[in-house]
């Protein structure tokens, strides 16, 4: 029997680990990508860390709480711009749907269901393959600098422990037990919740050892500088797509993109709740007080995680901006880092700077499954959880096309849940 053919569109990490656990499968695949290497955008300088623990929906009582001083542009972590942009406005309406209390706690618990497995997904291919992408189990401790935030931690770090996630609500001094390059914090904190579970990784470094991995098994084919334009559609099949560089035709196709390629799906009569959330990163020198543990620091919504001999700090949230660098949100992130751990890192040595628009539904839950035609699959929608979420998403949707039994319960993460058929 001839081996089938899938072409994956997109080649960030989403795409790079969907092609690997379809070649698992005995497909033959072509991954297909606008920019001339894997993981070149939105996964190129992310954060970092395999947040398994902390992937709690966006969409929160809390945050409706700040959005008339996000609005105003008081609230730094945070931008909205609404105008003129339909197309968010429409995205709005419905991640204001999901704000409730009910909905945020199932958002949350559908997230966390897919992270943990995808953490058991990681381990596997850690297991199955020996290469080096700085990966390590580190931890992660979110610090809290008011006892009435670390309070409302509590109930949230109640919750997961009955999902299977347990957490520690720590004091001050755990904290600093824990990971003692918290002594060069700028104001005392009033504890923290940790998780043992966490890890950390360079993205793109593991996109590009699984890349050398399928082109060493012959089953892959790239298209890199190879931008997608149309899909052909014949009946109720998708029966090629035109790119840049020429038609390519196979058997099923799987959309693993960001947010800038969803007018594709459109001309097959898809519409895709996911608009993209701008977030930024610096990566500098670490120093001997770079903290072991990743900590983020929740009164800023910034992250500091070690990479080898690196320290990645991340944050932010743009809502309607372009793609372009912003020089003052890069320099917001220095500031702070400056101010909450002003020895972790070499500020003074910005090795890079780097963007991404991360393309977020309105419930933070992706999108996992055929829809549209009989042969066209979707994973998207991961925001900012991609690196965290890469490895489950990948395995489910190849348990989709094989026809397989889920492992887990999908709810949530079906197209249909999305309102996408």
């Amino acid at each position: 029997m001839e081996t089938k053919t899938i072409a994956v569109i997109g080649a960030g990490i989403i795409g790079v680990t969907t092609a690997y656990q379809l070649i698992k499968s005995g497909y033959k695949v072509v991954l297909i990508d606008a920019e001339g290497d894997v993981a070149q955008r939105t996964s190129f300088a992310n954060g970092g860390q395999l947040s398994y623990s902390y992937i709690d929906a966006m969409a929160s009582p809390a945050l409706i709480k700040k959005m008339p001083h996000i609005l105003l542009g008081r609230d730094p972590a945070f931008r909205v711009n609404l105008f003129p942009n339909r197309k968010l406005l429409a995205w709005g309406s419905r991640f204001l749907l999901n704000a409730t209390s009910k909905k945020e706690q199932q958002n949350t618990c559908d997230n966390l269901r897919l992270s943990l497995y995808s953490r058991e997904q990681m381990q596997l291919v850690n297991s199955e393959l020996s290469f080096e992408f700085k990966h390590r189990l580190s931890g992660k401790l979110h610090i809290y600098f008011s006892a009435e935030s670390l309070q409302k931690a509590k109930a949230r770090v109640k919750q997961k422990g009955e999902w299977g996630c347990p957490q520690e609500i720590l004091n001050a001094e755990q904290c600093l037990d824990l990971e003692p390059s918290l002594a060069q914090l700028n104001e005392p904190i009033a504890g923290g919740v940790y998780s043992l579970i966490d890890e950390v990784g360079d993205a793109p470094r593991f996109a590009n050892a699984l890349l050398k991995k399928m082109i060493d098994q012959g089953m892959l084919e790239t298209r890199f500088n190879c931008r997608v334009t149309k899909f052909i559609k014949k009946e109720s099949l998708i029966d090629a797509i035109e790119t840049t560089t020429g038609i390519v035709k196979a058997d099923a196709y799987v959309l693993a993109t960001g947010s800038e390629s969803l007018n594709l799906v459109e001309a097959v009569g898809l519409k895709l709740p996911i608009y993209p959330i701008k977030g930024y990163s610096i990566t500098v020198p670490a120093t001997d007080k770079t903290p072991d543990v990743c900590i983020t620091d929740m009164a800023h919504k910034i992250v500091f995680a070690r990479i080898g001999d690196h320290l990645r700090v991340a944050g932010l949230a743009d809502i309607g901006y372009g793609n372009n660098v912003d020089e003052s949100r890069i320099d917001y992130l220095i500031n702070v880092a400056k101010k909450v751990l002003p020895q972790a890192g070499n500020y003074d040595e910005v090795l890079h700077k780097w963007t991404g628009s991360r393309p977020a539904t309105p419930s933070s839950v992706p999108i996992i499954g055929r829809a549209g035609t009989d042969n066209l699959y979707l994973n998207v929608g991961h925001g900012m959880f991609g690196w965290t979420l890469a490895m489950g998403s990948s395995a489910l949707l190849k348990s989709i096309i094989n026809q397989e039994d889920s492992p887990i319960d999908m709810a949530g993460m079906r197209p249909s849940d999305h309102g996408v058929i």
